[in-house]
C-alpha cells in the first residue's frame, strides 16, 4: 500500500524529473500505442524508491563519456494510466493537461482482450466461407 506521503513525494519527483506520454510500438506491421510513466536521474536510490513506488523496472542508461551513471525507472500500460490518474491531483497544469491528452486517447482504444476476440472471430469466419467455397467447388 502506497501511502499520500509517498504518492505527494512521488508526484515532486516525476513533476521535476518524469515524463508522461504515449508509447508507440510496431509489430508485425501493426501499431500499439501505450501510455507511460518514466522518470530518470543520476540517483540510483531514488530512481529504485520510484521503481519500487509504481511497480516498476530500474535501467540503467548507457552512459556518456565524462558524465555519472544515469538510471531511469518506469512502468507502461494500464499501470501507468493508473499511476496518472492516482497522481493527477498532485501535478501542476502543464503535466495534467498531458496527463488528460493521454488518457483520453487511451480511452479511446480498443482493449487487448477485445481486439483479440474480435481478430479470432474474423479469421474463424473467414476459414469457415473458405471451407463452405471448397465444398461448393467439390460439389460441382
Amino acid at each position: 500500500m502506497v501511502s499520500d506521503v509517498d504518492i505527494a513525494w512521488l508526484a515532486g519527483i516525476l513533476e521535476g524529473e518524469g515524463s508522461f506520454w504515449m508509447s508507440t510500438n510496431h509489430v508485425g506491421g501493426k501499431v500499439y500505442r501505450y501510455p507511460k510513466v518514466v522518470v530518470g536521474m543520476t540517483d540510483r536510490d531514488i530512481i529504485e524508491r520510484v521503481a519500487g513506488l509504481i511497480g516498476g523496472s530500474v535501467y540503467d542508461m548507457p552512459r556518456q563519456p565524462g558524465r555519472k551513471a544515469a538510471f531511469r525507472a518506469q512502468v507502461s500500460g494500464v499501470k501507468a494510466a493508473e499511476w496518472m490518474r492516482r497522481l493527477y491531483p498532485w501535478l501542476g497544469e502543464r503535466r495534467r493537461a498531458k496527463i488528460d491528452e493521454i488518457l483520453k486517447e487511451y480511452g479511446e482504444i480498443e482493449p487487448t482482450a477485445v481486439r483479440r476476440r474480435r481478430s479470432c472471430s474474423e479469421a474463424a469466419l473467414r476459414r469457415r466461407e473458405r471451407e463452405c467455397e471448397e465444398v461448393a467447388s467439390h460439389a460441382l
